[in-house]
């Protein structure tokens, strides 16, 4: 059973699910974050397509957290906009209180992996990080001509955050109004009815201000330039966003990186039988001297 993790940040409590595994080893913990609109359940969707579990299995104790503002960790009532940095300094001192200064991996998932990168370009916690279908690169195609004109203007869209989050989404923290993937492809579905009925058990509020800044490019060009350990990135090979052959070249200062392209994937990596594939390389990636 995971064991309850909590924490109160200026006035806010937090909290995150720790799996430990039964011996202790000496691998680093791994970090998990979701991507927008998904709870921290999605590393753990299924029996067989459970990332927690695989990477339990390796001997990698294992959080799971869901983004402030969201699921379980939802704010007070009339709270302040909270910026994707904000919220990325909160999760760093939850961490923090949570286990000192024991090694970790920062684990992200599509906007989650933007939050990943947040921390450790402010914070430098994590040893190495994982990005799971997250790039820098943006997401043209989801954005208006007026949005697009942001691009690569990092100081001008932290400026305007707020009222472009709100002019999309129209709240800081909106619902699924659908319920959650249609399962109609393979973009945003799962590999069966059944894990696309696992996502949609554990999609939440989106976190829009973090949807917002993930979809434009050069919002936090700062903390990707500042990110100078090894990074292991996974597309799905029907994932989204810039081709995943570019994704590396933004991260000018990181020493190394992997890059693995899961075969019959979408953008819900943890839907698919390549999940084998995808856990058993970054774990091998981890482990290596």
């Amino acid at each position: 059973m995971p064991e309850t993790l909590h924490t109160i940040i200026d006035g806010v409590g937090l909290e995150a699910l720790l799996y430990p595994v039964e011996s202790k080893s000496n691998l680093p913990l791994l970090f998990c974050l979701p991507g927008g609109g998904a709870a921290r359940g999605f590393f753990d969707l299924a029996p067989e397509n459970s990332f927690t579990k695989r990477m339990n299995a390796q001997g990698f104790d294992v959080i799971l957290m869901d983004h402030p503002g969201t699921a379980s960790n939802p704010l007070p009532d009339n709270h302040p906009f909270l910026s994707p940095r904000a919220s990325a300094d909160w999760m760093f001192r939850a961490l923090t209180a949570w286990i000192g200064d024991r090694n970790v991996i920062g684990v992200g998932h599509s906007m989650g992996g933007m939050m990943i990168t947040l921390i450790q370009g402010r914070h430098k916690p994590f040893k190495a990080q994982a990005l799971f279908g997250s790039s820098a690169g943006g997401l043209d195609w989801g954005l208006t001509r007026e949005e697009q004109a942001y691009k690569n203007r990092e100081d001008d869209i932290a400026r305007d955050l707020k009222k472009l989050t709100l002019a999309k989404f129209g709240a800081e923290f909106p619902g699924h109004p659908g319920g959650g993937p249609s399962g109609k492809s393979i973009l945003f579905g799962g590999e069966t009815e059944a894990l696309t009925e696992s996502l949609r058990l554990n999609t939440c509020e989106l976190f829009a201000a973090g949807g917002m800044m993930s979809m434009l490019r050069g919002s936090f060009q700062t903390e990707v330039e500042a990110i100078d350990v090894p990074i292991f990135f996974a597309f799905g090979d029907h994932d989204i966003g810039i081709p995943p052959k570019d994704v590396p070249k933004d991260y000018i200062n990181a020493p190394s990186h992997e890059l693995v392209i899961l075969e019959n994937t979408g953008h819900n990596h943890m839907a698919f039988s390549s999940i084998e594939m995808l856990t058993r390389d970054f774990g091998e990636w981890v482990k290596k001297p």
